[in-house]
């Protein structure tokens, strides 16, 4: 079963929604709507559901733009509840990756696989953050396979994850970090999760208050 994520959307997932939206706008305008139709009415869940459905649904992107750029923002948005269902989102998006030549759409799979991974983090305590975040970043580079544009792509939704305050607890921290690190080794990065960051600022509030009280 899959249920697309709720609430008010980040800055980094509005702007990679505006990337989308403009790919599709300047190929056509009769092809916008073309897209909306697509994505409410493929069965996409079901079309991934097998290794066969996955090449299936791939080639039909082949000279589709328009239900390739659906087919991307669903795999995105989608929140699959089953491990099987969350291996074919994973499995999809990384193809979809390697063949696309889409710098939008670059950019929404990975941020795709990214949350994936961090939903993942919350749903499974066996997880160990690094292992995972080794075997993801090994796999998103086997994808675009050196190509300079894909490779630069590939920080831009992590650095967005890092400050919008998606990363809520300390394993998606070492997460995020360990990604980071291995996509971008000449820094050492470092990632607070956003409890952490509430409870610094609400410290630094009530040392502001106590400073001006002094004063008084």
């Amino acid at each position: 079963m899959y249920v697309a994520h709720r609430g008010d959307m980040t800055r980094t997932r509005q702007t990679l929604r505006s990337f989308l939206r403009l790919a599709v706008t300047l190929g056509a305008v009769s092809g916008l709507i073309v897209s909306a139709e697509i994505q409410q009415d493929a069965d996409f869940a079901t079309m991934i559901r097998t290794p066969s459905g996955i090449q299936m649904t791939l080639e039909r992107c082949d000279g589709h733009p328009v239900f390739e750029t659906a087919l991307a923002n669903w795999l995105e948005m989608a929140e699959p509840s089953s491990r099987e269902d969350r291996q074919a989102v994973r499995k999809t998006s990384l193809r979809l990756l390697e063949d696309t030549s889409e710098p939008q759409l670059v950019l929404g799979l990975i941020d795709g696989l990214l949350r994936h991974a961090l939903e993942d983090l919350k749903m499974d305590p066996a997880i160990v953050p690094q292992e995972l975040a080794r075997a993801l970043y090994a796999d998103i580079a086997r994808a675009v396979r050196a190509r300079k544009s894909k490779v630069a792509a590939i920080l831009v939704p992590a650095y967005g994850l890092r400050e919008d305050g998606t990363v809520r607890n300390e394993r998606q921290t070492s997460f995020i970090e360990d990604f980071l690190n291995r996509a971008d080794p000449r820094l050492a990065h470092r990632v607070q999760p956003l409890q952490r960051i509430g409870h610094s600022a609400e410290i630094s509030r009530e040392q502001s208050d106590r400073g001006i009280l002094s004063k008084r």
